[in-house]
């Protein structure tokens, strides 16, 4: 945790002879206004992500039941769950509506008593009923959630279920921190960055959704972004031995908190060759060892788990005997069939800002157009910056960001890499998978929102950049507040 501990501000005098006795609002006001910023966003996220925890109703999240299942099981039986093996608890059936693979009628009453094994599905064969499904998941998230099960015992299950919400809460805390930090290691001089960065991981939708429900998702993400701001550290100090070490660390831990965070493997991989210089091949497999190394340490239990216990690394194989549905009764698409199918690219896109959940809440095609609109506005303005920006110090240079080091270009090309393969790990699950979903790309959040900020920082006028960062977060706070006004608060009122 070294390089988290660095100064907030580089060169910031230290005034000893200042009294640390001062009041909390004396030390806030002597803040820079940046710092003062980022303190005011940190309380609002999490005054709303209280809002997100409360407005949606109990387990509607992405497989919230199967979680909370999970991580009953670790509680209570000092036990991973078992693919093919383990089933959802019975008490839980009522939310059978939010689970994979349960005939679902909440409304009679011996199902709710005895739910059933075993159905009759559409291709008129008997599968199995309400298996647990989410058993292939690394155990890290269960394990922090387990004191606070313990904790609860003996409070109603929907109690419980609202307190492991409001836990998730700091892990996304975290995320929004970790894009300031990325940011201020990366262009620290730069105020637009630093506020509106932020800004856009703090308040958009469904990474908030994420941070207010019972699932493993935010802290792969929050894991994700420690990783991206070891790797920026790591390009600018050409990736010493300490930074290695923090950043297997990291990557160990996110993969024992999510699968999605295989993902982070080959970017690692990039960003330590460029950083170091492909050419000094010794060197970049030295330090490259190093990560692999503490990575392996880490996580290497879950992975001989899996391994013992399905013949794999994933359990994926089991998971889609599991999902027989999977492309049922026609031929699965190929990577380049998804990768230029406009419905498959549309769909992303909607589960990025709405759907809430099992593509529950639809938000209307013209606020979707509203969003997409500026987003495409900026990634122009990233097309710009890379025509335009000259690489290389110009001490004369009134906009540093318009003239980076060559460090720069190379972590800002990470930050690429980092979207485009999170991106295309969606698609190749989707060759297997019908419901893969936007969310696992949510774990790039950090390096997407610095490019998209970027892109905007370059169309817009310098001389309007403090009213564009107003109208950043203005607009974002406005969005939020839409959707829960005209889209939640309705579909709960009326369900």
């Amino acid at each position: 945790m070294a390089e988290l501990a660095e100064p907030m501000t580089a060169g910031k005098p230290r005034h000893a002879e200042q009294p640390v006795t001062r009041g909390w609002w004396a030390r806030v006001r002597a803040l820079p206004v940046v710092e003062q910023f980022l303190l005011l966003l940190l309380v609002l996220y999490v005054a709303k992500q209280a809002i997100f925890v409360l407005a949606f109703q109990p387990f509607t999240g992405h497989d919230e039941v199967a979680h909370f299942a999970y991580l009953r099981t670790v509680a209570t039986e000092h036990r991973v769950p078992i693919l093919q093996e383990d089933r959802l608890p019975d008490d839980l059936y009522r939310y059978c509506r939010y689970t994979l693979d349960q005939l679902c009628e909440p409304e009679n009453a011996v199902f709710l008593r005895n739910p059933p094994t075993v159905a009759k599905w559409w291709d008129g064969e008997v599968h199995p009923s309400g298996m647990q499904y989410a058993a292939n998941h690394p155990p890290l998230y269960y394990v922090l959630m387990t004191p606070l099960y313990w904790a609860s015992d003996g409070l109603s299950t929907v109690t419980q279920h609202y307190l492991l919400r409001i836990a998730a809460i700091p892990f996304g805390l975290v995320t929004v921190w970790l894009a300031y930090r990325t940011v201020r290691a990366l262009f620290p001089t730069d105020t637009f960055l630093a506020m509106t960065v932020p800004t856009f991981v703090a308040f958009q939708t469904q990474v908030s959704y994420e941070a207010a429900m019972v699932n493993n998702d935010i802290v792969a993400i929050a894991l994700f972004s420690w990783i991206l701001y070891l790797l920026v550290v790591g390009v600018r100090d050409s990736f010493p031995t300490r930074t290695c070490v923090l950043i297997g660390f990291a990557l160990g831990l996110g993969l024992l908190a999510k699968g999605t965070s295989l993902t982070a493997v080959p970017i690692v991989a990039l960003a330590v060759i460029a950083g170091v210089g492909w050419r000094d091949v010794r060197r970049w497999i030295a330090r490259g060892s190093v990560v692999a190394g503490m990575a392996a340490l880490v996580s290497w239990p879950w992975y001989l788990f899996l391994w013992r216990t399905y013949g794999n690394l994933s359990g994926l194989d089991q998971v889609a005997e599991m999902q027989w549905w999977n492309y049922w009764n026609q031929p699965k698409p190929g990577f380049f069939d998804l990768l230029f199918n406009r419905q498959f690219v549309a769909d992303r896109f909607r589960e990025t800002w709405g759907e809430f959940g099992w593509r529950l809440i639809h938000l209307d095609t013209g606020l979707l157009w509203a969003i997409a609109l500026p987003l495409l506005f900026a990634v122009g303005g990233v097309v710009q910056y890379a025509l335009t920006a000259r690489v290389g110090p110009d001490a004369e240079a009134s906009d540093p960001v318009q003239r980076p080091h060559r460090w720069q270009v190379t972590a800002l090309l990470v930050m690429v890499a980092t979207v485009t393969i999170a991106y295309l790990a969606v698609v190749q699950f989707g060759t297997n998978f019908q419901l893969t979903q936007a969310r696992y790309f949510f774990p790039a959040i950090n390096a997407t929102a610095l490019l998209i900020m970027l892109g905007l920082r370059t169309v817009v006028p310098r001389a309007i950049h403090t009213y564009a960062q107003g109208a950043v977060f203005a607009s974002l706070l406005l969005l939020n507040v839409l959707i829960f006004t005209q889209y939640v608060i309705p579909f709960y009122r009326s369900s």
